[in-house]
């Protein structure tokens, strides 16, 4: 048994925000070994648990920054901040696990905060967000973050809305490939095939590698509605700057 494990283990006796211990294990394993380059997100409702089980294994891996970052479907109001923006109660938990200098809080929401986003992200934990459009919205906010090698962690992956998106990125048109499962954890990371695609007339393809299938149609047809909603969405602005143009 890993001793860093036990003392983890230790303290979130004393910190219970719904994990058990296997799965943050699991949460201590993957953080562990994130390469040294990368970072560690965590996104969701801030909950000291999965933030202290990352920070553990980070501090014994490459000692990666931990990113905690609430969504954006979380109204601000729910979260209690002092005078100086900090949840106290956030931050003492940190502060008793000793890992307040690897965790850094962000109050910007998710979505804000992945437009000016730099660094790679080699780990990302979606914690307990339960509707379809606010994880869909955490991976395309994200997705283009996620370093080559990165895992990215479904917690509820059991309820209707994680369970949604996990199919649609683990099927056809997804980019993802099923890693393992834990508890209510789910780890499915970027697919790292290259694909050599045989089409048949109906335009499904299958990879002669993996045996990954897509539809070829589909995403065609997809893509061209997606053009024409940005058409469309472009044309009030070239009429207004043509105005502008006109009248000087």
């Amino acid at each position: 048994m890993d001793v860093y494990i036990e003392k983890a283990r230790n303290m979130m006796n004393k910190i219970q925000d719904g994990l058990s211990d296997v799965e943050g294990e699991l949460l201590y394993s993957l953080a562990k070994n994130v390469p040294e380059d990368q970072v560690i997100v965590a996104i969701g409702r801030e909950n000291a648990d999965p933030a202290v089980w990352l920070a553990k294994g980070s501090t014994v891996g490459n000692m990666n920054r931990v990113y905690s970052i609430r969504p954006r479907s979380e109204v601000p109001g729910d979260i209690e901040v002092d005078e100086g923006n900090t949840n106290a109660w956030f931050i003492d938990r940190l502060k008793s696990a000793k890992v307040d200098t690897i965790v850094i809080t962000s109050y910007s929401d998710s979505e804000d905060t992945s437009r000016k986003w730099k660094d790679k992200v080699g780990l990302l934990l979606i914690n307990a967000l339960l509707e379809y459009e606010d994880i869909q919205q955490v991976f395309l906010n994200w997705e283009r973050h996620l370093a080559p090698d990165a895992r990215v962690i479904v917690r509820g992956f059991d309820q209707p809305g994680p369970a949604r998106i996990i199919k649609e990125y683990l099927g056809n048109l997804g980019d993802f490939t099923f890693d393992k499962r834990v508890g209510t954890l789910k780890v499915i990371r970027i697919d790292k095939c290259v694909h050599h695609w045989i089409i048949d007339a109906k335009e499904i393809g299958i990879c002669r590698h993996c045996g990954r299938e897509r539809n070829f149609k589909r995403l065609r047809r997809e893509a061209d509605a997606a053009g024409a909603r940005k058409r469309r969405v472009a044309k009030p602005t070239n009429k207004e700057n043509q105005t502008k143009r006109k009248k000087k």
